[in-house]
């Protein structure tokens, strides 16, 4: 009996540099494991972290060849002995890379569930931006409620998060 294996593309990276490092691969969709959840890839960011990372310069660029997308937003498409999510449930995650990619699987820990309604674009948009709104305020800038600070370029997708 011959056997059939769905096939999906995922984007990589084989070397830094410009967008035409990039390449488009078929491989066999992931299974996932213990403790794991596959996830439909329905949006993924594309920010610069992203560039910097293909570039080779960001501080966490995974090593060459890996696949590019630092958070996406997906439905779970197949449970890996896990409890709390379910199937077709939409969520969001930030895994720093493998997120070009129709299927990826991930740590059910790392999981975040979207609230239902939400556009998932919508959702992607919130992840990346406050998370690093957040750490501008409370890492870096160690901010302490009643203080007052200027926040420079609040023109990027981050900084009008910290004026909330």
């Amino acid at each position: 009996m011959q056997r059939y294996f769905r096939t999906g593309p995922r984007a990589a990276v084989t070397h830094y540099g410009g967008p035409e490092v990039i390449t488009v691969i078929e491989e066999d969709i992931p299974t996932p494991k213990a403790g794991e959840v596959r996830v439909k890839v329905l949006a993924a960011g594309v920010s610069l972290t992203d560039i910097l990372a293909r570039e080779g310069v960001h501080p966490e660029t995974p090593r060459v060849p890996y696949t590019p997308g630092w958070d996406l937003v997906g439905t779970v498409d197949q449970l890996g002995e896990v409890n709390g999510f379910e199937l077709r449930q939409t969520i969001v995650i930030m895994p720093i890379h493998g997120c070009y990619a129709q299927y990826v699987c991930v740590p059910q820990r790392t999981l975040v569930p979207v609230p239902a309604g939400l556009d998932a674009a919508e959702a992607l948009a919130v992840v990346l931006n406050y998370i690093t709104a957040y750490q501008m305020l409370h890492r870096s800038a160690k901010a302490r409620p009643g203080q007052r600070m200027l926040i420079h370029g609040a023109s990027g997708a981050s900084a009008p998060r910290c004026c909330n």
